[in-house]
């Protein structure tokens, strides 16, 4: 499509050198909603530039990647169930001949309690052709007239979706582990393009997820900047582009990667007149359209009573953004105004400045306490400091909040920020 040829070639100049920089980046951030083309922009992301016969220049992980693994649920027996692996596919050809399982196996314990086996055929013995998962279970027995609990494990189950998906990544990031690694088979790869990788994920596992990726971004461009430091001039340079519609993991990535000042940061809509992508660059001196899908994914945890501690962070990053934005040197200023149970300063014992000063340290302390890798749910008594300080941001600033279910959202996001 000529139109993504356009967004394509935006999104590589973001990481070209420049003499006016000391410096560039690895790593480019899309914020998109469903249904705008993320997908098949990253599958054109992948194919530009190519000749037939030309080496492949970019390794993507979407729904594409997805599909080169594939069940067999035995609907006969109901008692065997495989996950299929496309062994063909030139993704996972480079794998042959490694031993990545232990590697997969330490990933995967990071999200989820399940286990697998890998199984080889006599025709390619070097890549798997299947595999299948087990689960470690604890059961209550009575044994001598006492009851007592004992490990048992169950075989050939089928996970979640959500289980599989983990898994899958798990798997690409062994095969993104051999890209960096140098694995020749992969030695001509340019770009790694990720697309939407959370569907399905708890937000437990997305910041994790999370986590893993921005650790493998930053470690990345540590190597080719110690390279260039030390003059050396054939380090080989792998850029990032990694594109989501998930608000907390979008931010998490920003947070992650927030020391690498160039990072490439975009949001991504359609205009749905033209039927055209269009691209637009988050700067360092606007605020940045993700604290809008922030605040509408901690009203959706609002309203369905679903607040962890780590909802205080995000309230705290939204808040440093807009302290930011308006030149202030503490974000406690942007609290004026607040209200405590539904009233206001003068309604109460406090001060107009003791109830400023209140919900900063509340802001302060509980920002430190919850954290965003071991999350757990608040309780109520943080649920109603957390939903006031959420609703004074929200009437305050009078944000425009979307609804991140309604992948028609962004055009009329759009629409706003042009008016």
């Amino acid at each position: 499509m000529a139109n993504n040829d356009v967004i394509i070639k935006a999104l590589r100049r973001c990481f070209e050198e420049r003499e006016d920089k000391e410096w560039y980046t690895n790593c480019a951030l899309v914020f998109a909603y469903n249904g705008t083309g993320k997908t098949r922009l990253s599958y054109d992301f992948a194919h530009y530039g190519r000749e037939d016969g030309t080496p492949q220049h970019t390794l993507y992980y979407n729904a594409y990647t997805e599909d080169l693994f594939t069940w067999d649920n035995d609907l006969e027996n109901n008692s065997e169930h495989r996950l299929l692996i496309n062994q063909s596919a030139s993704l996972i050809q480079g794998l042959a001949g490694y031993n990545f399982a232990g590697k997969l196996r330490t990933y995967l314990q990071v999200f989820a309690d399940i286990d697998f086996d890998f199984h080889y055929d006599e025709k390619n013995p070097e890549i798997p052709d299947y595999v299948v998962f087990s689960k470690k279970v604890i059961e209550r027995v009575r044994l001598n007239g006492e009851w007592t609990e004992i490990e048992d494990e169950v075989e050939n189950i089928k996970i979640s979706r959500g289980e599989e998906r983990l898994f899958v990544w798990c798997f690409f990031r062994c095969i993104l582990d051999q890209v960096i690694g140098g694995n020749d088979a992969y030695k001509n790869i340019e770009y790694i393009y990720i697309d939407d990788p959370m569907s399905s994920l708890d937000d437990n596992n997305v910041i994790a997820f999370a986590e893993q990726l921005y650790s493998v971004i930053r470690q990345q461009l540590k190597q080719e900047k110690d390279a260039f430091l030390a003059g050396k001039t054939d380090y080989r340079r792998i850029r990032f582009v990694v594109s989501s519609h998930h608000a907390l993991f979008f931010h998490t990535m920003l947070h992650g990667l927030c020391a690498d000042k160039d990072l490439g940061r975009y949001y991504l809509s359609r205009n749905k007149q033209k039927g055209q992508l269009v691209l637009k660059t988050m700067s360092d001196n606007t605020p940045f359209y993700y604290n809008v899908a922030v605040l509408s994914e901690i009203k959706r945890a609002i309203e369905s009573d679903e607040l962890y501690t780590y909802h205080f962070t995000v309230l705290r990053s939204v808040m440093e953004k807009i302290k930011e934005f308006f030149g202030h040197r503490d974000f406690a200023i942007i609290l004026e105004g607040i209200t405590y149970k539904g009233k206001t300063y003068d309604q109460t014992a406090f001060s107009q400045e003791e109830l400023t000063e209140f919900y900063a340290r509340v802001v302060n302390v509980l920002t430190h306490q919850g954290s965003m890798f071991t999350p757990t749910l608040m309780n109520d008594d943080n649920k109603e400091l957390a939903t006031a300080i959420f609703n004074h941001l929200v009437q305050k600033y009078q944000f425009v909040l979307p609804d991140l279910n309604d992948f028609h959202s962004e055009a009329f996001i759009a629409k706003k920020t042009q008016q």
